[in-house]
């Protein structure tokens, strides 16, 4: 249902620009609070989300690591377009982290060593630590669990450190069923067969993870797996068939500019191409009405807003185009509402209620590289400054050092045809400091989003888009927005001063 006065508020400002520090929500009568916020939205026309965050598809923000964690905090992340076999590793690494079921279990000879055996597992980011064993002719023959082969040497052979005649099963098993027969009869691991070939196995510890509920925050996909997305860029359709065939859960066709016949035509080609997977495609950028509504007409199941907002992006600067991000957000997100499908609000996040007003403008879910860069999950190496200070690099994808260094950066800001002397950045380099685990501060954010909905009496983020109320506020009430008219002593950890 459509929110009519904040359709009546924008309106207002139909010529001005606003973004996050342009408004305030203003409280409304509450029956909810803070800790029974509901925080699931959708990512995407058929991705859940347990909660409305993801991470940016840049460098210097997520990898495997970063993606992990986001899933497990209830998000998702996306990956960068890094080369295929790379990003082809870290969806393995994201994806073998849990399983309810694992689909071609990873094997290894009976007549391999055990050095053989522990390369691949390491290639696989030692995420799990079992391997089914198989003959010459693939048939099952026993199973290598580092209970018995932790005692070994490199050199020693698989056969002598296997558990012979390990329980396997013709029966396709629900998780259910198999969560019930390995619990009555003791059993860790059960190897599903056909003809004595492995075509699945289970693993108690995460068969009961899910059936007991114990990592309901966890956002998981039908078999189990966490959740990851991934940039393929426009027409890299052998990327895309690659990373679909590793279980992609989201192909991210992302722009500078969105609103054009590349982008549109990427995504016609993706749905046309590979109907026979299930996946979604998220669409952008775009800033406007006329754009969102361009690549849903395509058959993007979401679209990602924003036009220069983030913090290490010179667009705006540099060409003179954008959009102030949140008019951009409630204008896409009107587009959204016409098909049926979310918008993902990209960049400028700051401060915790900033995520509560980009909601409440109309996104589903927010973007942010800046928040989650300097992290220890996210990529690169912890560096020292002059003052010993810990910080990592941040690096913006339409830096000079990024298009440089990726034909990614380059086709992202349509410079694919440019010689290195001759390109024109639209980002900077730059160093953050070290944050510690990014779960902290996903915890801190989505406290203060809870803290917003209560304020503005919202119980889930449905109630959210409907009923909430801006205050256009001016620059007196930002500045008195701030702790003011003190020295700060200790700056809280949601909180860092003014920018």
């Amino acid at each position: 249902m459509a929110n009519v006065y904040l359709n009546d508020f924008f309106k207002k400002f139909e010529f001005e620009g606003l973004t996050f520090d342009d408004v305030l929500i203003k409280p409304g009568k509450s029956e909810v609070v803070p800790s029974d916020v509901d925080l699931e939205t959708r990512l995407s026309a058929n991705i859940p989300l347990n909660s409305p965050i993801t991470s940016a598809d840049m460098s210097t923000v997520t990898e495997a690591d970063m993606a992990i964690e986001l899933a497990k905090q209830g998000g998702i992340g996306f990956l960068w377009k890094s080369s295929i076999e790379e990003q082809e590793d870290w969806l393995d690494e994201v994806k073998y982290t849990f399983n309810a079921r694992i689909e071609n279990p990873v094997t290894v000879f009976e007549s391999d060593t055990l050095e053989d055996a522990a390369k691949k597992l390491e290639h696989y980011g030692n995420k799990f630590s079992s391997l089914v064993v198989v003959d010459k002719e693939n048939k099952v023959t026993g199973l290598l669990t580092k209970d018995k082969y932790q005692f070994g040497h490199g050199s020693e052979i698989v056969k002598d450190y296997m558990v012979s005649n390990p329980v396997t099963s013709e029966k396709d098993f629900t998780v259910q069923e198999a969560y019930d027969f390995m619990k009555t009869n003791r059993i860790a691991k059960l190897i599903i067969t056909e003809e004595n070939t492995p075509k699945g196995l289970f693993c108690y510890t995460d068969v009961k993870s899910i059936i007991e509920g114990i990592t309901p925050l966890y956002n998981r996909d039908k078999k189990g797996q966490l959740v990851v997305g991934a940039n393929v860029g426009v027409h890299d359709f052998e990327r895309a068939e690659r990373l679909l065939k590793k279980k992609c859960d989201a192909l991210l066709v992302g722009t500078a500019h969105g609103h054009s016949k590349n982008v549109r035509d990427t995504v016609l080609e993706l749905k046309k191409q590979f109907s026979s997977h299930e996946f979604d495609i998220i669409a952008g950028n775009a800033a406007t009405y006329e754009g969102a509504e361009y690549l849903f007409k395509a058959g993007a199941d979401a679209v990602k807003v924003g036009v220069g907002p983030g913090s290490i992006c010179t667009t705006r600067i540099v060409s003179g185009a954008g959009r102030a991000q949140v008019s951009a957000i409630h204008e896409t997100a009107k587009a959204g509402e016409k098909y049926g499908r979310p918008v993902i609000a990209d960049g400028g996040i700051r401060y915790p209620g900033d995520i509560t007003k980009a909601l409440a403008a109309g996104a589903s879910s927010i973007m942010t590289g800046s928040l989650f860069a300097g992290t220890e999950e996210s990529p690169g190496d912890i560096k020292t400054d002059d003052k010993g200070n810990l910080y990592k690099e941040y690096i913006g994808m339409g830096s000079l050092k990024a298009m440089k260094g990726s034909e990614s950066s380059k086709e992202r800001y349509k410079q694919e045809k440019s010689s290195k002397d001759k390109l024109v950045p639209e980002g900077i380099e730059g160093g953050v400091p070290y944050k510690g685990s990014v779960r902290n501060i996903i915890f801190q954010y989505l406290g203060g989003l809870r803290s917003g909905m209560g304020y503005a009496g919202a119980e889930n983020i449905k109630a959210l888009h409907e009923n909430v109320r801006f205050d256009r506020i001016s620059p007196a009430g930002l500045k008195e927005s701030h702790p003011h008219d003190l020295k700060m002593i200790k700056e809280a950890p949601n909180y860092e001063g003014v920018k």
